[in-house]
């Protein structure tokens, strides 16, 4: 509830893969008083996706670029979205990135890894940097920033990269 978020910036995060049921959710939402929601296409759990969601939805651009459509047309309010860089291999990410340029995304948080990598291995930070170059949208960086120094090592690999 609102309430227990007073004094910051909340954004609910919606995990579905039924275009119907975000926008339900995110109408109810709107009606709580909050004005953007979030898109989970990023978690890696195999109970997520093996239900097609989180990064499950990532394995079906075609599925994913008509749910993209359908909540942008019909959603007034913002929408962010959290996604991996695709579930199998990093050439999947171009494909993704294709589908995100079609979209007025309010801002795209990347965690640049494969589904199948969890949170395990090193994050592949070319991938980010591709996105600098073809996404005009903000973008958020997100995985393995854990103290001053893993910070200060992803802000010199990543210049683009604001700091809040």
């Amino acid at each position: 509830m609102p309430e227990n978020n007073e004094g910051m910036y909340a954004v609910p995060q919606i995990l579905t893969k039924n275009a119907e049921d975000f926008i339900q959710t995110a109408e109810t939402l709107q009606e709580y008083g909050y004005n953007e929601v979030n898109l989970n296409l990023g978690c890696p759990s195999k109970t997520v996706v093996t239900k097609g969601r989180g990064a499950g939805f990532l394995d079906r651009p075609d599925e994913l670029d008509k749910f993209l459509d359908e909540i942008f047309r019909k959603c007034d309010m913002k929408i962010s979205i959290k996604t991996r860089i695709g579930m199998e291999q990093e050439s999947e990410w171009e494909t993704l990135l294709s589908l995100y340029q079609k979209y007025p995304i309010a801002e795209l948080i990347i965690h640049p890894r494969l589904q199948k990598e969890g949170y395990g291995g090193t994050p592949h930070l070319s991938a980010y940097k591709t996105a600098e170059e073809m996404l005009s949208c903000p973008l958020c960086y997100n995985g393995d920033i854990i103290s001053p120094a893993t910070q200060e090592k992803t802000l010199k690999t990543l210049p683009g990269i604001k700091t809040i």
